[in-house]
């Protein structure tokens, strides 16, 4: 069975594949218990020194594309480790994204295209190099996510903020650790204040994510779908972790969390009950509340489940386990626990399709995550990962199981 390991596309619009560089080394995991060990970080190492950047304007590739995963990838193994060498490689990814913005990145390079709007923006063009106008939407929070990640996680450590970067300063983003981490929060806000506030945040209507209508002709007067809705959370999430941490904007804070918190409970408040095989209380809910009569993939709940889990442990919107537990159980119970023709289900009611709908051989990263809201599962996911042999080449989904069996152990599980 042919099983694409790196190439997720959550949704149809503007979508563009992406093409696994040459591998590294492989990474390894020793053990699902226990501490996670020098020779497993040291793999994680060897593999991500190897991986190539992507070209400017590569469609969505920061958002969803394995530029992007790598990025998260690297911020796990860096709260695994605390080791700089990851950090950096971190940071080199993020300089990368941040130059390739379109109203950053010179025209010679490909960058100055005007957008559906008719202006060059702060965006990250998700339709082809070259393609005119220049595609974008909601899905750029997920960008801003990555990269405010990064920010956070230097933001959380003092002890290197006057540390000069190791891997120099080429873009002028800031020498130190703490300056980079403030351009990538700054430039994260830029974004927020001059293309999602502007577009896409309907403050008559509960601060719902919405695509305005003409000119764009994307979705237009549509609520965003929810995988898109949970990507553009990520990005204010994360945002609004690094202003928590300076408390330098308490305005911007509570503005960024009285956008979120009512698209999480619009989520959470739309989904209707379900139960399991097992009896386990589920949700089934449509793609989008645009189109109530379909079901969303897994797909795409692999991101509404990360966006999930991501907001629940920032602790900025008073979600609770009870909020997440369905969700987890829809994943494990539903998803898991149906299989068909070697796959798991591709929806979220246990039903498989085509495309989308397709279902998977093997544990999305996204979902990994699922294992700290039900720690039974933790085992299930791992040896998955391991039979379908993606240890070895997914830096996502080996950074997620190891920085989750590093939870683990520090739990004392």
């Amino acid at each position: 069975m042919k099983v694409n390991t790196l190439l997720i596309v959550p949704f149809v619009c503007c979508c563009m594949a992406f093409t696994p560089k040459p591998a590294g080394s492989l990474m390894i995991m020793e053990s699902l218990s226990g501490p996670v060990t020098q020779n497993e970080i040291d793999a994680f190492k060897n593999h991500i020194r190897s991986l190539e950047l992507p070209a400017p304007n590569s469609g969505n590739g920061w958002v969803f594309g394995n530029p992007g995963k790598q990025i998260e990838a690297c911020g796990l193994m860096y709260e695994v480790s605390h080791d700089k060498e990851i950090l950096d490689r971190m940071i080199t990814l993020c300089d990368d994204a941040l130059s390739g913005r379109d109203d950053i990145l010179p025209t010679e390079k490909g960058g100055k295209l005007t957008c559906w709007t008719g202006k060059v923006e702060p965006v990250w063009p998700s339709s082809p190099a070259g393609k005119l106008p220049a595609g974008a939407g909601v899905e750029q929070g997920a960008t801003l996510g990555h990269m405010a990640y990064c920010a956070y996680l230097i933001l959380q450590n003092p002890a290197i903020w006057n540390e000069k970067v190791s891997i120099g300063d080429p873009n002028n983003f800031g020498a130190t650790y703490k300056e980079r981490a403030l351009k990538y929060l700054k430039e994260g806000d830029y974004v927020i204040d001059n293309w999602i506030i502007p577009h896409f945040i309907r403050t008559n209507d509960h601060n719902h994510y919405y695509f305005p209508g003409a000119p764009n002709t994307y979705k237009a007067n549509e609520p965003a779908p929810w995988n898109q809705a949970w990507l553009l959370t990520d990005g204010f999430t994360r945002l609004a972790l690094c202003h928590k941490v300076l408390n330098d904007d308490p305005a911007r804070l509570a503005k960024y969390i009285a956008i979120v918190k009512p698209n999480i409970d619009w989520f959470i408040g739309t989904a209707i009950p379900n139960r399991s095989a097992i009896g386990s209380d589920c949700r089934v809910y449509p793609y989008s509340l645009a189109q109530p009569r379909g079901m969303e993939d897994t797909n795409h709940f692999a991101y509404d489940s990360e966006g999930l889990v991501l907001a629940y442990n920032s602790g900025l919107f008073g979600l609770t386990l009870n909020d997440l537990l369905p969700f987890a159980n829809t994943y494990i119970d539903v998803v898991l626990g149906t299989i068909r023709d070697g796959k798991f289900a591709g929806r979220v009611d246990g039903t498989t399709g085509t495309g989308h709908g397709g279902g998977d051989d093997f544990v999305r990263d996204e979902y990994i995550y699922w294992a700290d809201i039900r720690p039974d599962a933790y085992q299930q996911i791992g040896s998955i990962e391991i039979k379908t042999n993606k240890i070895a080449q997914s830096p996502q989904i080996t950074a997620r199981l190891l920085w989750e069996k590093n939870r683990r152990h520090l739990k004392g599980l």
